[in-house]
């Protein structure tokens, strides 16, 4: 029997998870797309507000109907809203599960979307009879913002979502943080082509590990062009003279931004340099991508800017040692 192929797209309101769903949907050819809101409404139909009144608010106020005593409510503006959205969240995650258990059952690919994906609480692992591919997406501060004002300039709706800007990035922020503590990979949606493509190589996952010699200067250009093309950079490991581990650093977020924060940080960027110089400027990445012609293609692109790459065979590696984040 074929395994169904679930993709859970998941993100705060405003980030764009529902226009990167539907592409997503359209290029794999998958005719069934859910929006967690829409399994939101099915419950708030099947359960009335005064037994559930979490349910009835929106993701990002819901803490206003939390309904606890009140030494048990967090004293922190921040966590209170955490609270109230991780409560919501929990309410449709039954609705969730039953979705993925009906596509299964009829050996269905279904992509879902929405605020209601929780890493931690929705977990690709339990879903053992399908292959469950999770990413988040996440944007700019400002970026975010300004969706919200186009929306509401154009279409005559976003108001309430500025009004509650604050309490949507704290959710925003903390589905990053949540990601990262569960191992779900982290999209910035800044251009929709190359989000879908990067969708697209943690679905398909067609990858490499390649062989790199270059200074740290030159890795936020190294990362640019692995980006331009539509693949992803997943890590970076360096082999160290003399042990027989390699330093692995795993990017959590865009590792152009992340670059150029590491190389904007003095203690940071102090740390790589000692990484680089310690491995006469060779490390090794893996990079993802959505097919095999965009793979082929970002290295041919790296080699036409003077980058040396080298694509290794397995075993070419030696065993990669603990994660250090270093700084």
């Amino acid at each position: 029997m074929a395994r169904s192929t679930i993709v859970l797209i998941g993100g705060a309101s405003g980030v764009g998870t529902s226009t990167i769903a539907r592409e997503v949907a359209r290029r794999l050819n998958i005719t069934h797309l859910i929006e967690t809101d829409h399994l939101r409404e099915v419950l708030r139909g099947a359960i009335d507000k005064k037994y559930a009144p979490v349910l009835h608010m929106s993701s990002y106020n819901a803490y206003r109907a939390l309904r606890i005593p009140d030494h048990m409510v967090p004293k922190r503006f921040r966590d209170r809203v955490i609270a109230g959205f991780v409560e919501h969240a929990s309410m449709v995650k039954p609705a969730i599960d039953m979705v993925i258990k009906r596509a299964v059952e009829d050996a269905s690919d279904l992509v879902i979307e929405g605020v209601h994906l929780v890493p931690g609480l929705v977990r690709p692992e339990d879903y053992q009879y399908a292959d469950v591919h999770m990413v988040i997406l996440y944007a700019d501060e400002e970026e975010h913002r300004e969706r919200f004002v186009k929306r509401a300039m154009e279409k005559g709706r976003g108001g309430r979502h500025l009004e509650y800007f604050r309490q949507i990035r704290i959710i925003h922020d903390f589905l990053l943080e949540a990601a990262d503590e569960h191992g779900i990979p982290t999209i910035k949606n800044d251009d929709i082509d190359r989000t879908v493509s990067e969708v697209l190589s943690v679905v398909r996952s067609v990858s490499v590990v390649i062989k790199s010699v270059h200074s740290l200067e030159d890795s936020v250009r190294e990362a640019e062009i692995i980006r331009e093309n539509n693949c992803r950079l997943i890590d970076i490991g360096f082999p160290i003279p003399g042990k027989r581990d390699v330093i692995k650093v795993s990017f959590r977020r865009d590792p152009v931004d992340e670059w150029e924060e590491i190389l904007n940080n003095e203690e940071s960027r102090q740390y790589f340099k000692h990484l680089y110089s310690a491995s006469n400027n060779v490390h090794y990445h893996k990079i993802s991508a959505p097919d095999e012609e965009s793979l082929h293609r970002a290295i041919e692109k790296l080699r036409e800017e003077g980058f040396k790459v080298e694509e290794l065979r397995p075993g070419d590696v030696c065993e990669v040692g603990k994660e250090d984040r270093g700084g």
